[in-house]
């Protein structure tokens, strides 16, 4: 897997380029962004945490992402054009996350105002969303928890969402 790097401000930022096999994901989050995924309005999903858990490192260019809503089912499926990630992040550069991709995220101010201690960031910029009712099988995925708002799969069984 080839990393190009780049700097932005201090933090560390990498942009995973498309040549490690295909993967499939679950992304679990809520309804009304599920909605504007649908709608072609949020074109990246970002995910910001103080330690670094998936999807960090474990998503590429050409994976597929299915997106299940929070308490709900299945409701779309995207294909993974850009990957951006960052380490070493602070405050002042979650900031400067929010100016440059908040309007293809269309997050609101609480999300990005409850990440601000951040370490980890990715970007995931989507293409090909398609409307789906049916996602894969996750819950036996390695490392599920109920509590998992992204997994990794590696088996290709698919399921009617519930």
């Amino acid at each position: 897997m080839e990393f190009h790097s780049c700097r932005i401000s201090r933090a560390k930022c990498r942009v995973r380029r498309a040549d490690t096999p295909l993967v499939r994901h679950v992304a679990i989050i809520h309804p009304e962004y599920l909605a504007l995924i649908l709608a072609g309005r949020k074109r990246v999903e970002v995910r910001l945490t103080r330690n670094r858990c998936t999807p960090f490192g474990r998503v590429a260019p050409g994976d597929v992402v299915y997106f299940k809503a929070r308490s709900g089912g299945f409701g779309a499926r995207a294909t993974v054009a850009v990957v951006d990630e960052f380490e070493e992040l602070s405050p002042p550069l979650v900031a400067m996350l929010f100016r440059r991709y908040n309007a293809m995220a269309c997050g609101d101010a609480a999300y990005w105002i409850s990440k601000q201690y951040a370490r980890f960031g990715t970007i995931v910029h989507l293409t090909d969303v398609r409307s789906t009712e049916c996602g894969p099988e996750y819950r036996d995925a390695p490392g599920f928890s109920p509590r998992s708002s992204w997994i990794v799969l590696r088996r290709a069984a698919t399921r009617r969402a519930s």
